[in-house]
């Protein structure tokens, strides 16, 4: 019985160590992705502002939030969509393709599995961490740190791989989309609104804050994790 018991608990121990992962790391993304004062900064750091009507780029932008939050469509013919230039000398306007349009959709549907796979391991890590206290309440603190410092300490080590990647981004950048979109509808030109609006350099800052974040929250996850293992320790010398 007490074999059988161990095993349980150690495949419940797994189980919400690589559901913590997913959720360590997909926590940031889930922050900046909708988070409008993020994307204005970015904007600046990155000259959009300098070639983009500002007022313009933050309306579209709150757009195309919508639009990933399935509240609204994206029209090409919609002129709440279209932007004016910062040079007021040109009279034109630039506008979203079809395209754009639709590679903005492919998007909106990755980025819908990852909030998928993301909240469905919040409420299944909070499952999990129910039955590992029903299971075995007094090894509690030693599971969950076994939990903590298993998880932050992946995490941390994808993380390096990743910042290492990160130094050949164009590499990395090109080889997520022909991952992700392998229908290759994400190239477009330099002058066309998508690009202008979202130069590699957002998509770098963007990599390296979420790389960060997720760097930080691990830290914090392993600290806490060694930190419970040593009270759950001396709490059992304690009772010796």
């Amino acid at each position: 019985m007490g074999s059988k018991n161990s095993k349980i608990r150690k495949t419940l121990i797994f189980i919400s160590s690589f559901l913590l992962i997913i959720i360590i790391f997909f926590t940031p993304l889930a922050y900046y992705i909708f988070n409008l004062d993020y994307y204005k900064n970015l904007y600046e750091i990155n000259g959009v502002f300098s070639v983009l009507n500002k007022d313009d780029v933050l309306n579209v932008t709150v757009k195309i939030h919508d639009f990933f939050k399935y509240r609204s469509g994206l029209d090409p013919s919609d002129y709440d969509i279209r932007v004016r230039y910062s040079d007021e000398n040109k009279s034109v306007t630039a506008l979203f393709t079809p395209d754009e349009i639709s590679h903005l959709a492919d998007v909106r549907s990755l980025l819908t599995k990852i909030f998928i796979l993301y909240f469905f391991s919040i409420i299944l890590f909070i499952v999990t961490a129910f039955f590992i206290i029903k299971s075995d309440t007094d090894d509690f603190y030693k599971n969950l740190g076994i939990i903590f410092t298993i998880s932050s300490s992946s995490i941390l080590f994808v993380i390096a791989v990743l910042y290492l990647l990160g130094n050949n981004f164009p590499v990395l950048f090109e080889n997520f989309h022909l991952l992700f979109f392998p229908q290759g509808n994400y190239s477009f030109p330099g002058g066309s609104l998508i690009i202008t609006i979202f130069p590699f350099g957002f998509f770098y800052d963007f990599f390296i804050r979420i790389i960060v974040s997720s760097a930080v929250i691990s830290a914090v996850m392993l600290v806490t994790g060694i930190a419970l293992i040593c009270t759950f320790k001396l709490r059992k010398k304690r009772k010796i």
